[in-house]
């Protein structure tokens, strides 16, 4: 309650309402129909007893035909409350996304009234809206509390389908003769919250699912009392780990399988300094290994672990939050290539010495290595 929120949401559709209308031009004919005048149409936000209370004033500048709009009430509308969570999340990018706090939705409540002097006047205008917003149309405006990029939201204009007209049936000379069309619309609009907030990235996600008991009924709709005692009886069955299913999806890279390709290297073997290792290097003495896996489109680094004492003087680490530390040698870019996310070819120099290597794949969400698969390692001689 204590945070500004006001971010003009009713005001910017109301202005969108007042705009999709006024463009309105209506023509007086002659007895044969010609066109012998073309009058636009003046729509103004203000009660229609405001309006008329001017016209009668000789002393205010206002002539008919004349379109009145006025907003009657406010209201929450719990149909569209389709989400009870706290925050909704807007994906901008992969690795980019935003935090949105749920915004209420609102119903705003409008008359219209059509003044015109003319009979034919108040016809002309309702043809020129009435075959459009059959059922509705859409306004489309910009999500206000956005943190720069375009988010659109689309609000409803519906019609109740209805016209009231009023004639004066007794008047005096002096009266000036109008006909009053009444009809209303409905704006299906939202009120947002606080500005959003730049979000993290989701690198995993576990659900955990229990298998349905022989004794639900999944012909009939379950209430919350079925939840209930289903929860009470699994907590209380010692064998409730066998009903459990969890499924998790990781963003971390993951090695399946790993092979040695065949003929030359797809790619230059060259370090920079001072780490030269391949100097004694021969085409015989360099291997590429293709990896099998998945997410490695966002591989941040490759790395060497091993006890080989050519590496382990120059070793890098790394504290990943999501998978732990990580120590090894990081491979320059050109020595490995991402064919797909889950092909990658990681070309191995040469190494004097003797020791066993595990290739470590490392990205935003954490590491992987080549120590997964059981029983494998590379053995530099």
């Amino acid at each position: 309650m204590k945070k500004y929120t006001y971010a003009f949401e009713i005001k910017d559709l109301l202005t969108q309402f007042i705009a999709a209308f006024d463009d309105t031009v209506i023509k007086r004919y002659d007895k044969n129909k010609n066109v012998r005048q073309d009058v636009e149409v003046r729509y103004v936000f203000a009660p229609k007893q405001r309006v008329m209370y001017d016209i009668v004033n000789k002393a205010q500048n206002v002539t008919l035909p004349v379109v009145t709009i006025d907003l009657t009430s406010v209201s929450y509308d719990s149909g569209r409350a389709f989400n009870k969570l706290n925050k909704l999340h807007s994906y901008i990018t992969e690795e980019d996304s935003i935090s949105m706090d749920m915004p209420t939705p609102i119903n705003l409540e409008i008359n219209m009234s059509i003044l015109g002097r003319y009979m034919q006047d108040v016809e002309q205008i309702i043809t020129n809206f009435a075959p459009y917003t059959n059922p509705y149309i859409v306004l489309a405006w910009k999500e206000p509390t956005g943190t720069g990029d375009t988010i659109e939201v689309r609000s409803e204009v519906i019609w109740s389908e209805n016209i009231s007209l009023t004639t004066p049936t007794e008047t005096t000379y002096s009266d000036k003769f109008r006909v009053v069309a009444d009809t209303s619309f409905t704006i299906k609009g939202w009120l947002f919250k606080n500005q959003n907030s730049k979000d993290s990235p989701i690198y995993f996600i576990e659900k955990n699912m229990l298998a349905v008991g022989s004794n639900w009924n999944l012909q009939q709709p379950l209430t919350a009392l079925d939840y209930e005692n289903f929860f009470d009886e699994y907590k209380n069955d010692p064998y409730k780990n066998q009903y459990m299913q969890t499924t998790t999806l990781s963003g971390t890279p993951a090695i399946t399988n790993i092979y040695l390709a065949s003929g030359n290297p797809p790619v230059d073997v060259t370090f920079s300094a001072p780490i030269t290792l391949n100097k004694e290097a021969k085409d015989y003495d360099v291997y590429t290994y293709i990896l099998l896996g998945g997410n490695y489109d966002h591989t941040t680094s490759v790395l060497l672990s091993s006890d080989n004492l050519t590496l382990t003087n120059n070793l890098t680490s790394f504290d990943t939050t999501y998978t732990g530390p990580v120590t090894g040698f990081v491979l320059p870019e050109e020595n490995y290539n991402i064919m797909s996310n889950n092909t990658m070819y990681v070309t191995v120099p040469y190494l004097s010495g003797s020791g066993k290597v595990d290739i470590i794949v490392n990205n935003p969400a954490g590491w992987t290595s080549t120590a997964t698969i059981s029983g494998f390692y590379m053995i530099a001689e």
